[in-house]
């Protein structure tokens, strides 16, 4: 066999030249089209979701949002605006439209005014008002430039369990220009991701083909300017990832004046940047902790505000059986009660509940409660404790915070129950052997008007009648299929209480309530009160 001529020095250099080339030529022309073919999708998308989006918000009435979230009411005007956003969604073949009030600062809790969802779709409309936790940094970040900034955002999500979409974002104002609200409008892009897909697995496929046809000259000639640096990296960021997180100078070595260089340069960076962040971080956590027991210490004080001893009067156990119980849904809560024997001859019961949750509804409660407990031993009727009550918490509540409270004042020498409502859930009453509603209607709210008149009532209660008293994230209380507790349950609840102690009914009524609720979270104080007259 003769020997194997040798391959010119020329036609390795033409042959190099054109695998270069051609990759280079396929590179770019992919790069290109793909490119144009993403950005003309993007446009025609992004273009139309603004113009619907902005079209959908000419139709709101921004003004009704703040008495719908204050009242929790639905104004007549609320179902017409619903139809036509709901016009929207099916004639623009929209996934779903919603309108909704983001609370700052992390803008983690979202409350739906409108939500008109596409039918037979894979989405479910949320109830009105309906307030979620939902925790998603795009969506985060997105409704604070919306709500702080007033931009239009434009969001693109890509293989959810619903496919792929598109969301515009955009401000919503009331006329005075205050952005109150924010309107999002979410269409199906799985057409232009299929298209996209489908592209590039074509380019894919090329590119496959025409590496393997250079396989051989492509790994040779970019060995040294290619794999090397890039087993560097490799080398380096497992070294830092295996030691501790630090850093090494070795990346700096590379001088490809190319991505590569590049990669190197911006990996030795991360490795700085991710050691500061570690340092910050640490410092965040202790913060987070020193947060996290200033919160145990409120919650302990708040908790010592209220009374907790059982009996209340052991001189007077014979007289009556009375007790209480406040279960917060955060660290603190915004619920009070509070029971005082104002005299060996009457006793005040009251329970309340302060608008919001957490440290700033529980620091109202406790002026709320002391301001009641005050006027009361200063002997003053249900209906002036509650007026002068009001009047107090109007001044400086510049934060709107309110409070829905019944305040009572039992006489044992008359068996006379005098009480006020402001605003707060009907009690359940025991008396003739059965449980039925105190459906006597309530006065306005505490602290939400000045000049408030509050009407008082009274009832007489015999030996073994009741009252049960609580605050309204009792019937309230949901369970995962978003079903309230609700009033018929309660009911049913306390029917079963009849021949037990205060302490023994307050527990069996919750042992209902978690029953119901199951494993769905508490988003609401439980706060209870019974008082029975032996």
């Amino acid at each position: 066999m003769g020997k194997l001529k040798r391959i010119p020095v020329i036609t390795k250099k033409v042959a190099v030249s054109v695998m270069i080339f051609g990759f280079l030529l396929c590179s770019i022309i992919s790069f290109v089209g793909y490119h144009s073919f993403n950005t003309q999708f993007r446009k025609q998308y992004d273009s139309s979701i603004r113009s619907i989006a902005d079209a959908a918000c000419q139709c709101l009435n921004a003004d009704d949002f703040e008495n719908y979230l204050s009242a929790g009411t639905k104004a007549d005007e609320w179902a017409s605006i619903n139809k036509i956003l709901q016009d929207f969604v099916d004639k623009f073949d929209l996934n779903l439209l919603y309108v909704s009030v983001v609370k700052a600062p992390d803008y983690k809790d979202i409350t739906y005014i409108y939500n008109p969802v596409k039918k037979g779709g894979k989405w479910t409309e949320f109830p009105f008002l309906y307030t979620e936790h939902y925790e998603e940094p795009d969506y985060n970040s997105s409704a604070k430039k919306v709500f702080e900034n007033g931009e239009t955002i434009v969001r693109h999500t890509f293989k959810t369990r619903s496919g792929s979409h598109i969301t515009a974002m955009i401000p919503v104002r009331n006329s005075s220009g205050q952005i109150i609200a924010v309107l999002g409008a979410q269409k199906s892009i799985q057409e232009y991701v299929n298209a996209s897909r489908n592209y590039m697995h074509r380019i894919i496929l090329v590119e496959i083909i025409f590496a393997i046809l250079f396989f051989m000259l492509f790994t040779f000639y970019f060995s040294h300017f290619l794999i090397k640096p890039l087993t560097l990296i490799t080398h380096e960021t497992d070294h830092f990832a295996s030691y501790g997180g630090q850093p090494s100078d070795k990346l700096l070595e590379i001088k490809n004046h190319d991505e590569i260089g590049i990669l190197a340069h911006s990996v030795h960076q991360m490795e700085y940047d991710i050691c500061k962040n570690m340092e910050e971080l640490k410092t965040m956590t202790a913060e987070k902790e020193r947060i996290s027991t200033e919160l145990s210490v409120a919650a302990k004080i708040q908790s010592d505000m209220l009374p907790k001893d059982y009996p209340p009067f052991p001189d007077r156990t014979e007289d009556f059986d009375l007790f209480a119980t406040m279960t917060p849904a955060k660290e603190v809560g915004g619920d009070l009660y509070d029971y005082i024997l104002l005299d060996p001859d009457h006793l005040m019961i009251t329970v309340g509940d302060v608008s919001g949750k957490g440290v700033p509804a529980a620091l109202f409660m406790g002026k709320c409660k002391v301001l009641i407990a005050l006027y009361a031993l200063l002997g003053l009727s249900p209906k002036d404790i509650l007026e002068r009550t009001n009047i107090q918490l109007c001044k400086g509540n510049e934060s709107g915070l309110f409070v829905t409270c019944w305040l009572g004042i039992f006489t044992f020498s008359t068996g006379e129950l005098k009480f006020a409502n402001a605003g707060h859930p009907f009690p359940v009453l025991y008396q003739e052997n059965k449980f039925s509603f105190l459906n006597i209607k309530p006065n306005f709210i505490l602290g939400g008007m000045d000049g408030i008149s509050y009407v008082e009532h009274s009832i007489n209660l015999e030996k073994g009648d009741r009252i049960f008293i609580y605050t309204d994230g009792i019937t309230e209380a949901t369970d995962s299929n978003n079903q309230l507790f609700g009033d018929d349950r309660l009911l049913e609840a306390i029917n079963k209480t009849k021949n037990l102690s205060a302490p023994d009914t307050l527990k069996k009524i919750r042992e209902q309530i978690d029953l119901f609720v199951g494993n769905a979270e508490q988003f609401d104080d439980l706060t209870m009160l019974t008082f029975e007259l032996k």
